[in-house]
């Protein structure tokens, strides 16, 4: 179980929702990622052109990963409205991945969504993170208000992008295509290194069955082909269960998916 403030997990949701995919990027369903490891609980949103995590710290030691329909999750985002602590429970009952939120005696349970193809936030963020050291990054942070970025939004009316480059002392130089240019007033950085303390957020999440490692949120193939992703830790003296990775819907023990399939190779992608 994991146990976070309402008001945190609200927080955390509102930040990664917009960056959701939109019914015109895909095919595929409107999703957030819940992932809990190390402390945190990250929510993770993915479109056409941005990644977002936002995470909230907690307690508990539970590992796993979950998609939710975006539905669940505007019915969460209410339900949290009238909570103050809740606990987070990743469940899997008659083969179906479930998250279960409970205050008190009020409970909320949502289904995992039709898994989505595995997404290596955490490999991302970490090249993200490296490529700050690159010669061609170095300069001084832009710091911009969200009161600032409004001034900025009309300036690529036609679609234009718009680009913030640090001038240093002078401030900050703002681009939209070829016939506008502004300068932002020049802000003082005070904030953290951006990046600083997420390594235990990257950190990659193993475990050990019978031998063999197996990497929470990776994908795994039997000898009939199925591939089968590892949902969450199981916690001590507990088998783990694998989730279908084409029906989200058939979560099987383990020990059944090798009665099977055989064997388990890691298939990456």
């Amino acid at each position: 179980m994991f146990t976070i403030k309402a008001r945190d997990l609200a927080v955390v949701l509102d930040q990664a929702a917009p960056h959701r995919y939109q019914a015109d990027d895909t095919c595929e369903p409107e999703t957030l990622i819940l992932d809990c490891a190390s402390r945190y609980l990250h929510v993770v949103g993915c479109s056409a052109r941005t990644l977002a995590v936002a995470r909230a710290s907690g307690k508990g030691s539970d590992v796993w990963t979950a998609p939710i329909g975006f539905d669940d999750v505007a019915a969460l985002r209410g339900w949290l409205e009238s909570s103050d602590t809740v606990t987070i429970e990743h469940l899997t009952v008659e083969g179906h991945q479930l998250l279960r939120f409970t205050e008190g005696v009020a409970q909320l349970t949502v289904p995992a969504a039709s898994h989505l193809h595995r997404l290596p936030w955490r490999v991302l963020l970490r090249i993200m993170l490296d490529a700050r050291n690159h010669p061609l990054a170095q300069g001084r942070p832009v710091q911009l208000s969200p009161d600032d970025l409004s001034l900025w939004l009309n300036a690529g009316a036609n679609g234009e992008a718009i680009e913030f480059r640090s001038l240093g002392p002078v401030g900050t130089l703002v681009t939209a295509g070829s016939d506008f240019l502004g300068l932002q007033t020049p802000h003082g950085w005070d904030g953290p290194e951006p990046g600083e303390g997420w390594s235990t957020s990257l950190r990659v999440r193993r475990f050990s069955f019978a031998g063999q490692f197996l990497e929470v949120g990776a994908r795994y193939a039997d000898a009939t082909g199925t591939v089968w992703i590892v949902p969450g830790k199981p916690g001590r003296g507990e088998e783990p269960h694998l989730v279908s990775a084409d029906f989200v819907a058939v979560a099987l023990p383990i020990s059944q998916v090798l009665a099977a399939g055989k064997l388990l190779v890691r298939v990456h992608g």
